[in-house]
């Protein structure tokens, strides 16, 4: 029985550390909170939002390009903190396969958007929202500001709650990594 006890250890052990969790996804430091445990790893169907075109659109047509998708709201104090690196993000791999999709919750649409843009030098990032908060919803965003990277093959590679330092230089060499593959 004991040695039943010992091998049934060992299986939950060995299972732990083959998770998703310890996969060796060699994160810069100021994404140590970023969640790689993600549900099935696929984005939510749909997840639609609208471009500043006025067209509405899915994530999925986005697929072949690495995506960080930050749901936000000019109301919220700390995303206001993070849109400025989340800009100098956007333009440090603008050119490479990548996009930043800075999904406003604001339900007063585009305007409002575009006046905090233009107040706070956001120069980089594109005018795109979800005012009814479906994707947020799809995702099971919990609050704001809430961030999801999105790889190629549209997997969703990690989630992260609250801000991040989006402009370190590590975070910017890991996700033009993450953007050219291996």
């Amino acid at each position: 029985m004991l040695n039943f006890l010992k091998l049934g250890v060992i299986v939950v052990i060995s299972a732990i550390y083959a998770s998703p969790a310890f996969a060796d996804l060699q994160l810069p430091s100021e994404l140590s909170r970023l969640d790689t445990q993600t549900d099935g790893g696929k984005m939510p169907e749909p997840a639609l939002f609208i471009e500043t075109d006025g067209r509405e659109r899915d994530l999925r047509d986005l697929e072949g390009t690495v995506l960080l998708v930050n749901l936000w709201a000019t109301w919220c104090a700390p995303c206001i903190k993070e849109m400025p690196e989340l800009d100098r993000l956007a333009a440090a791999l603008d050119g490479q396969d990548f996009r930043v999709l800075a999904l406003s919750q604001d339900r007063g649409g585009a305007d409002v958007v575009a006046k905090f843009y233009a107040d706070n030098a956001i120069e980089n990032l594109d005018i795109v929202l979800d005012p009814r908060g479906a994707t947020a919803r799809a995702f099971g965003a919990r609050g704001l500001p809430t961030s999801f990277v999105i790889d190629a093959d549209g997997q969703v590679v990690g989630r992260l709650e609250g801000i991040a330092k989006w402009d370190d230089p590590d975070v910017i060499a890991w996700l033009r990594d993450l953007a050219t593959g291996p």
